[in-house]
């Protein structure tokens, strides 16, 4: 483990370690869950619509009716 200084404001800093105690755990620990929970989710891979440019409010309801069968 690497030992390193965070600079936070001092209201930052008593929330963090009310939280910490709340949940029983460390100061590191509470900042590893928090990380943890905000991590970055994939991209969905699957819906939208996919164009090569833009298209005009005419071609996107022609294309909006195709896809509903009318």
């Amino acid at each position: 483990m690497t030992a390193t200084t965070i600079k936070v404001p001092k209201a930052t800093r008593d929330r963090l370690h009310r939280l910490a105690a709340a949940h029983g755990l460390t100061l590191a620990q509470q900042i590893d869950k928090l990380i943890d929970e905000t991590a970055a989710r994939p991209r969905p891979t699957t819906g939208g619509y996919r164009s090569s440019g833009p298209l005009t409010a005419e071609e996107i309801d022609t294309e909006l009716a195709r896809g509903f069968g009318e």
